[in-house]
């Protein structure tokens, strides 16, 4: 709670410089991220090798889109605001024959407030803004996890577990931009998403998630790509 408090404190010294900005933009950040997830994709590859019947990975955290409402204020070459984003991604185990079906799921998603700065390096023909930015803020995650085991129409196993955690990020840059009009720009981004926090999942119960020897956390590190729609709005002293 106090990180998060800290956060809003920064984002009120930013609302502050409001007098003095030229600009108020407004927009969305969208792209495809990719997710490291280490410890659930160990998860993953224990649970199929204790299982006692042949079965594969179909899916294990694979990159997912992402999203980014956003409000900045626009002074000089400096942008500097807060941002909320969207994760998502999961896994699915699976075996099916005519015995019988079984399935491990997991979904996982986290909501990420950040606060956000990029600086104009060089403009290509005072019209492309090259940008290095930064980002830094918490993750609040959630996972969900479903067991269902399934033989002769009877139903063996069916079980649910629901986990959250709490991490720190931190995530710099490139923006190159392109001003389609006067208030209307489109920026193409790149980044690489650091997760320097390592809390594990815990449940409701305080159970924490583990793979029989360690916990088990989530981890959204990993590269970004994406694609900003801004519409900038004059503003006035």
């Amino acid at each position: 709670m106090n990180s998060f408090k800290s956060l809003l404190i920064l984002l009120l010294i930013t609302i502050s410089s409001v007098t003095y900005s030229q600009h108020i933009k407004v927009g969305v950040h969208t792209g495809i991220g990719a997710y490291s997830m280490k410890g659930l994709k160990e998860l993953n590859a224990i649970v199929l090798k204790n299982l006692p019947f042949q079965a594969s990975i179909l899916s294990d955290y694979p990159p997912y889109f992402y999203y980014k409402p956003a409000i900045l204020l626009s002074i000089y070459k400096l942008n500097a605001g807060f941002q909320v984003a969207y994760y998502s991604t999961g896994s699915r185990i699976s075996s099916k024959d005519y015995s019988g079906e079984y399935l491990f799921n997991t979904k996982t998603n986290c909501i990420a407030p950040s606060v956000y700065l990029d600086y104009t390096l060089f403009s290509i023909l005072k019209k492309y803004p090259v940008s290095l930015f930064s980002e830094g803020g918490i993750t609040f995650s959630k996972l969900n996890l479903k067991e269902v085991l399934t033989v002769n129409d009877e139903e063996i196993i069916n079980s649910s577990n629901a986990y959250k955690s709490k991490n720190y990020y931190l995530e710099p840059g490139l923006t190159f931009g392109y001003q389609i009009y006067r208030y209307f720009n489109l920026e193409l981004n790149t980044s690489y998403f650091f997760q320097f926090d390592k809390n594990s999942f815990v449940s409701d119960k305080n159970e924490i998630l583990n793979d029989g020897e360690k916990s088990i956390g989530p981890d959204w590190s990993g590269l970004r790509f994406g694609l900003s729609v801004l519409v900038k709005t004059p503003f006035k002293k």
